[in-house]
């Protein structure tokens, strides 16, 4: 089912606070946590042993989401273990993600583990918000920008892997610690403070013709009824 903006801006919000999500099995009362970068590299084996069908999943999350969980029950009640635990001690306790992914085989029945899967799935996923809020497009607008000044004489070193793009860039601009940024901030906060950070960039009136970056880079959704009335009223002469 397709989210209208209200629900984007309600999920953006809940990300912002790292709302968890609640859930009950039986008597008992588990949240899924929102996930930081340590804890997608600590379950990324457990993610990859998965095999998930990509495609199906873009076209039916929950249909792929029971498969996994029919046929790989033991490593979903797993992967699900770690999302409910928050505190880091107890993620590299397997005694406690045992306890919890035991309980989860016996007392959750396909249909119900696979509903959460589907959250599961999608938690440090920012693509969806970084297109409602027009990031993806100003980033393709700084590539540009950046293409632009490599014709010059300055060049631009690292940042080949995580902890250039990402560690290091967070630490020096926020001055935040390491176990912080690792263990501390949730990956879609971490992610969208980086992505939509304020950057400027110096282009000569030559070099932005080159490119061809407009000043004003504000684009009217043509698909947003909101709009037509601003678009009919435009001249087109």
């Amino acid at each position: 089912m397709k989210e209208t903006i209200k629900d984007i801006d309600a999920d953006i919000a809940d990300i912002i606070m790292s709302v968890p999500r609640g859930f009950k099995v039986g008597k008992r009362k588990f949240y899924l946590y929102p996930i930081t970068l340590g804890k997608t590299y600590l379950i990324s084996r457990l993610m990859s042993s998965l095999n998930i069908n990509l495609k199906i999943v873009h076209a039916n999350p929950y249909m792929e989401a029971l498969r996994l969980c029919q046929d790989k029950k033991n490593i979903v009640c797993r992967i699900l273990s770690y999302h409910t635990i928050n505190k880091k001690k107890d993620l590299f306790d397997n005694d406690v993600i045992q306890e919890r992914c035991d309980f989860f085989i016996k007392e959750l029945d396909n249909e119900s583990l696979a509903q959460l899967l589907v959250m599961v799935l999608s938690e440090g996923d920012i693509s969806q918000f970084t297109k409602h809020l027009g990031i993806d497009k100003e980033k393709e607008w700084q590539e540009k920008a950046m293409k632009a000044k490599r014709d010059n004489n300055s060049f631009v070193f690292g940042g080949k892997s995580i902890y250039g793009t990402l560690i290091s860039s967070a630490c020096e601009r926020y001055g935040w610690t390491f176990e912080y940024v690792v263990w501390g901030i949730s990956y879609a906060n971490l992610q969208l403070l980086l992505a939509d950070s304020i950057t400027s960039i110096y282009l000569s009136d030559e070099e932005r013709k080159r490119v061809n970056i407009p000043k004003d880079r504000n684009v009217i959704n043509a698909d947003d009824p909101a709009n037509m009335a601003r678009i009919k009223a435009m001249k087109w002469d």
